[in-house]
């Protein structure tokens, strides 16, 4: 019944932004939507019998949030509807879906190349093909690599600065997580931590960034999707 509900409320707010000329709802409303997407995904997680139908609930929501502009959770709204199709094992939905979302609504130009590599591999995974997955990880690794120039001075400057959101604010700090990450999938969580442990003491790193976003991503598991 609630999410028979929820569904109900997508399509009256779905009805406020689908005039001839106007296909944009106030932030608040985004906002509202917003929350009740989160309580969507928190339902289906939290609940011992994960049923596609909240799934299904949750992308006509996020479709209607897509429609109607919702601009400022946008890319967080393509996130959410590739890690949905993906958790409903719809691969080929989201790999199209992915490929034919304009380039520039991502964050950076390498993030799209790099969920499509990360959609095909988790469908490698689920077919128990580890073999291909690896191979797609591994790919995703020597691109991250390039992308961020490791080694890097610039990096490591970044890194060691006191301040911590001065190291959220650089453009590149998503990527350098998504190294670390990628690289633990594939040559395992102990040995990354460990470098990461061994990085911070040699350049002096900012302890609270190495702790809250470099090693705790580094063991988020690799499904669900989300985002990295």
């Amino acid at each position: 019944m609630k999410m028979y509900v929820i569904f109900i409320v997508s399509v009256l707010l779905f009805s406020q932004c689908k005039t001839p000329n106007s296909n944009t709802m106030t932030e608040e409303e985004c906002r509202q939507m917003g929350f009740v997407l989160s309580e969507m995904w928190n339902n289906y997680f939290l609940n011992d019998e994960q049923s596609y139908a909240r799934l299904d609930s949750a992308l006509a929501l996020i479709d209607t949030m897509l429609l109607c502009n919702c601009d400022v959770y946008k890319f967080n709204l393509i996130v959410c509807k590739i890690s949905t199709l993906c958790e409903k094992k719809e691969f080929a939905e989201a790999l199209t879906f992915a490929n034919q979302t304009n380039d520039s609504l991502f964050l950076a130009l390498y993030l799209k190349p790099l969920y499509l590599k990360r959609i095909k591999a988790m469908e490698a995974q689920e077919k128990g093909d580890i073999s291909t997955r690896n191979a797609l990880l591994q790919d995703i690794v020597i691109e991250l690599k390039n992308y961020l120039h490791i080694p890097s001075a610039e990096i490591d400057s970044i890194l060691k600065s006191k301040n911590v959101q001065d190291i959220y604010r650089y453009e590149k700090n998503l990527a350098i997580s998504q190294y670390y990450f990628y690289r633990a999938q594939i040559e395992g969580t102990d040995k990354i931590l460990n470098e990461l442990d061994s990085l911070q003491q040699s350049i002096h790193g900012n302890q609270e960034f190495f702790d809250a976003s470099l090693k705790s991503m580094v063991m988020i598991d690799f499904t669900p999707f989300i985002g990295l």
